[in-house]
């Protein structure tokens, strides 16, 4: 017997604005559909609200229209509002932030004289730190961008030098993406409680997720209990700050308070519920504690209160967005805004800084009055020129911050986020802090990514910190260098050598001898001295220092593919790649699920799995430390890596060894391109239905359950080739082969229009 959906538009008690709530047929609770869904729709005007509900009642009645396919048909008879509540998160289909703000504001190129500059480095490395001297002045005054000892960037931060006016794009979470974000940060919070924590860790759990990057103390406001602390005593902060009257911060703090409360309400009814069926949670251990906790968090999440609660918080959310006075927002259907941009005459510096300081401020006087964590990117023009830049000199220059590689946690893999950027710029700068000497896991993997995705030749690092390097040995600047730069011979013997290849180790090794740059007291507060002569000497050195990496910068050519060679491959072997790529993959996730022990790499807590879950169910990606696709990509570069540089032999013109590299570099990038795709394709969109079952599953031995089905969506989207293959492993093995055929076919074309 079919089931009739239907629709209702209501108020939440204390709320202007109306929700709709109904039971969406194509969603699956518990493996059955019907799973509750409750959206914001944006005004308090009743009529319009009940004029909703009989259009999304319309559409749940069309169950010709209950599919993606129907999407088209719906557009043309029903409202847009309701169109895109029904289907917005069900085409798995990432939002692209960064194509929205080359929309609104095009990122200039080499055509337009500019230089296009990548930083990358881990969290503290002083990524941000640089780029304030790379911006001058205006950075000096507004303490412009963000810069913190815990973790400031958490989205692309896009500037452009050299343009007469100022302007700026700020890119935003989308509805479903800003929701999803509030419904793990609640959940979590009511996990805490029902676990018995204590009212300041519960808080924290909602307003700040454990990877600190969505931050909802941020937009919400502190917990009244929490200490003052120094977090983010260097954050952009102003001479004039944004927090305004007690008035509002009360009125914050009544709403942490409320929050607080439903979250314990809605904890304690959980445990009411799930107690009498497995016993007391205080009283199980174990697996058997694992499952309780599992059930109760489930049975929160399906209530009505949890669904109100999230719409509340939405609601609250959405309020930050109507205190932003000056500039344009570009919104959805839906109202939500997708961007915001604002245009200023180059006299009004401090009016532009302060206008964008609610997009990126983190200062905590300002908490509870800013969007920071809603934020996707921002790109920034104008005419910012440092004070060394020679006299009659152009300064044009395009640099792009990004997050701290391993933010989130230890992961084994680079974002392909960031890959992504590496084609689009010139230089891929990464900065290392002196202090860790290249220490740091991170640094090893960037390494990696770096030479499989074939721009060795684009890479340049950057060591900060370099006043901090000391040592009985080390009695002058060039043997602090030596030393420093040991730390990079290391990583590539021992760990670039292994894991991608000798050769590629070779060419990183030999590439940096000249592109590798050293720099001390980047950060004006860590002078020695604080008098005025030699201050100055320390600011013209620095300023001389900094120049020149920016002609550097400038200057760095490419290598010259026009060569009409190219390698001849055995994809006969083939199989053989291949096969190492899925014993690889599995390895690491059979370890993350718990099935094997790896020395580098432990078991997931039971909440990171069903988190993963979650995500690739619901299509929702936001960086999560646990990531198959990245992981599933990395390790196919590296493997196809070491099989693109040991050709059978080659075709037309004789080249020589380095431009043998350059021909096999630009198959590496090409093969890049389509690897993400594929790891997507793999992992994502063919298995999503298991992907639903595997997160919806309950009842006893879940979280158990819910491993073995992640891994059998592993197994069966990765098989190893064998000797005698089944059918799914010798599509994966074609997969592959086309990947790279279709790179060197690229590559052909490329070198015949050239």
């Amino acid at each position: 017997m079919k089931t009739n959906y239907t629709a209702r538009a209501y108020r939440n008690p204390g709320r202007t604005s109306f929700v709709i709530a109904f039971r969406h047929p194509l969603k699956s609770e518990n493996g059955r559909p019907g799973r509750k869904v409750c959206k914001g729709l944006g005004t308090d005007d009743e009529k319009e609200a009940k004029k909703f509900e009989d259009g999304m009642n319309a559409l749940l009645g069309r169950t010709d229209l209950h599919s993606m396919a129907g999407r088209a048909e719906a557009a043309r008879i029903f409202d847009p509002q309701i169109v895109e509540i029904f289907y917005e998160d069900l085409d798995p289909v990432v939002t692209s932030h960064r194509a929205l703000r080359n929309r609104l504001m095009e990122l200039p190129s080499e055509n337009d004289g500019y230089t296009r500059t990548l930083l990358a480095g881990i969290t503290g490395a002083g990524k941000t730190t640089l780029l304030r001297r790379l911006i001058g002045p205006c950075a000096d005054r507004g303490r412009f961008p963000s810069t913190s000892v815990n973790r400031t960037t958490t989205f692309e931060f896009e500037l452009i030098t050299g343009v007469e006016s100022y302007g700026a794009v700020v890119t935003f979470l989308t509805r479903h993406q800003t929701q999803q974000e509030i419904t793990e940060s609640v959940s979590n919070a009511v996990l805490k409680a029902i676990a018995g924590a204590s009212d300041e860790a519960v808080a924290t759990e909602l307003l700040e997720q454990s990877d600190q990057r969505f931050r909802l103390k941020y937009v919400l406001g502190g917990w009244h209990e929490q200490s003052g602390g120094t977090e983010d005593a260097f954050s952009f902060d102003a001479t004039a700050t944004t927090a305004t009257d007690g008035g509002k911060s009360a009125s914050a703090q009544a709403f942490l308070r409320a929050t607080l409360k439903k979250v314990r309400d809605i904890a304690a009814a959980a445990r009411k519920e799930v107690e009498p069926l497995l016993g007391q949670l205080d009283s199980l251990r174990g697996d058997d504690h694992d499952y309780a906790l599992d059930e109760m968090q489930q049975v929160a999440e399906q209530s009505d209160e949890f669904l109100d609660l999230v719409n509340d918080v939405m609601d609250e959310v959405s309020d930050r967005f109507k205190g932003i006075g000056a500039g344009k927002f570009t919104k959805s259907s839906t109202g939500w805004p997708d961007a915001w941009t604002i245009s200023l005459p180059s006299s009004q510096p401090d009016q532009f800084i302060e206008a964008i300081r609610s997009f990126c401020g983190t200062h905590k006087d300002q908490w509870g009055h800013l969007l920071t964590p809603l934020v996707t990117g921002i790109r920034v023009a104008g005419p910012f020129r440092p004070d060394w830049i020679p006299e009659g000199e152009q300064y044009r220059h395009v640099f792009i911050d990004t997050e701290g590689l391993l933010h989130a946690r230890t992961a084994t893999e680079v974002p392909g986020e960031l890959t992504s950027l590496f084609n689009a710029v010139d230089t891929i700068l990464l900065v290392e802090s002196a202090k860790n000497a290249m220490h740091s896991p991170a640094a090893g993997k960037f390494f990696e990514a770096v030479a499989s995705t074939g721009y060795t030749s684009k890479l340049a690092v950057l060591f900060t910190h370099m006043d901090t390097v000391s040592g009985d040995n080390l009695s002058s600047a060039a043997s602090k260098r030596a030393h420093v730069f040991g730390g990079v011979r290391n990583i590539l013997d021992n760990q670039v050598a292994r894991n991608v290849s000798r050769e590629a180790a070779r060419q990183l090794s030999a590439h940096l001898q000249s592109n590798t740059f050293y720099f001390a007291y980047l950060d004006p507060n860590r002078y020695p001295s604080t008098d005025k002569e030699t201050v100055a000497k320390f600011e013209a050195r620095l300023g001389g220092e900094l120049w020149q990496l920016c002609e550097h910068l400038r200057t760095v050519r490419q290598p010259d593919l026009r060569k009409l060679a190219l390698p001849v491959y055995s994809f006969e072997s083939l199989g053989l790649a291949v096969q190492e790529v899925s014993l690889q993959f599995l390895e690491i996730y059979d370890a993350r699920l718990g099935y094997k022990r790896l020395e580098t790499i432990g078991p997931a807590p039971w909440q990171s799995i069903k988190a993963m879950a979650r995500r690739y169910a619901e299509g929702w990606f936001d960086g999560f430390w646990l990531s198959p696709i990245d992981t599933l990509v990395s390790v196919t570069r590296n493997v196809l890596t070491r099989f693109l540089e040991v050709p059978l032999s080659w075709e037309g013109k004789k080249l020589t060894d380095e431009e043998k590299a350059a021909v096999i570099n630009r198959l590496k990038q090409v093969v890049n391109e389509s690897l993400t795709e594929l790891g997507k394709a793999r992992l994502w969109k063919v298995p999503q239905p298991n992907w639903q079952e595997a997160y919806g599953l309950g009842g006893t031995g879940s979280t158990f359950t819910r491993k073995q089905r992640v891994r059998d969506i592993f197994r069966r989207q990765i098989p190893v080739p064998q000797s005698i293959s089944d059918r799914w492993a010798q599509e994966w093995v074609e997969d592959i082969k086309r990947l790279v055929q279709h790179a060197i076919e690229f590559v052909r074309g490329e070198q015949k229009s050239n």
